[in-house]
């Protein structure tokens, strides 16, 4: 059996020790400026996709950081001696060191941020002989499938790769693929042409939600009537927070969902009673028997009675 050093050493950056010896000690200070920051970050960018899918050469480090966290990230990188630069305050930070390239990225194409259940979803993977943590496949996948452009044909083939290479989790790409369905979608036809497996209820239920009657993403139709969604599953939770926020009667996204002690319990505020009660019923329709406590607060926001006088 071959050892996970071997393959993670197969994967090298260069042919070119020098370079490879350069990029890995740049590679070892990222982690270390990162990590003693306390901020929350992944990496992405051709690291993740030779952690993940393909083997393939990157001359360049790319982290995903949080908006909030992006200016905090550039500090930390440079009390570690890199050169640094706001290059667009829009999305991206540069930072140098020993000829070493790291991108600060804070927004990647099409409105895509690292959120909390990105973050969530991270997995720890060897890369030239380190455990980082990289961002999820699927999410990768759809960031790659969105990045993908004439000049750029790359983000397209990493995207592809790893539907060879790494396990995918299919109910959360699906959910996850609301931000780009159409361009996913298109992914995953390609890979089918190409006689990569895709199971045949993924592409059904992104063909629905770009083209059929329905206007939110809903779980695998493939799963029996007998498997009701679990309110314990974090799956489950995530789904919810998904229909709230495209549902018409609530179009709600900053909604807490928890399951605990046998109950799912709902926070958060919303500014009528009406929206609600109908955030109740949509988890009671999509959790049919479920006990629900729901600790969402109204709060009416009352015109003001007398015109406010301009001085």
């Amino acid at each position: 059996m071959v050892s996970m050093a071997l393959k993670a050493m197969r994967k090298q950056t260069t042919e070119d020790p020098e370079l490879a010896d350069r990029f890995d000690r740049v590679l070892g200070e990222t982690v270390e400026a990162m990590d003693e920051s306390g901020l929350r970050y992944v990496f992405i960018g051709g690291i993740a996709s030779g952690g993940l899918g393909r083997p393939r050469s990157t001359h360049d480090i790319d982290i995903f950081v949080m908006p909030e966290d992006a200016e905090l990230a550039l500090r930390a990188l440079a009390k570690k001696n890199f050169r640094t630069e706001r290059t667009d305050p829009t999305w991206l930070y540069k930072a140098f060191k020993e000829d070493i390239l790291v991108d600060v990225i804070f927004k990647s194409k099409g409105e895509i941020y690292l959120d909390q259940e990105m973050y969530g979803r991270s997995i720890t993977a060897p890369f030239h002989n380190r455990q980082l943590r990289l961002v999820a496949p699927e999410d990768l996948l759809i960031i790659k499938a969105v990045a993908h452009s004439e000049l750029t044909p790359g983000h397209w083939h990493d995207a592809t790769a790893l539907l060879s290479h790494a396990k995918l989790d299919w109910p959360y790409l699906i959910l996850r693929a609301r931000r780009a369905p159409r361009r996913v979608l298109s992914l995953l036809l390609y890979a089918q042409s190409n006689d990569i497996w895709v199971p045949n209820y993924v592409i059904h239920e992104l063909y629905e939600v770009v083209f059929g009657e329905r206007e939110r993403i809903a779980p695998p139709r493939a799963a029996p009537l007998a498997a009701r969604p679990s309110p314990q599953n974090p799956y489950t939770t995530a789904h919810l927070r998904s229909l709230l926020a495209e549902d018409p009667r609530t179009h709600e996204l900053d909604i807490e969902i928890e399951y605990a002690e046998n109950r799912l319990l709902l926070r958060g505020e919303v500014p009528y009673a009406e929206r609600r009660q109908a955030i109740e019923k949509i988890v009671q329709e999509y959790v049919p028997g479920c006990r629900i406590e729901n600790q969402i607060r109204v709060t009416f926001h009352n015109e003001p009675t007398e015109a406010e006088a301009l001085k």
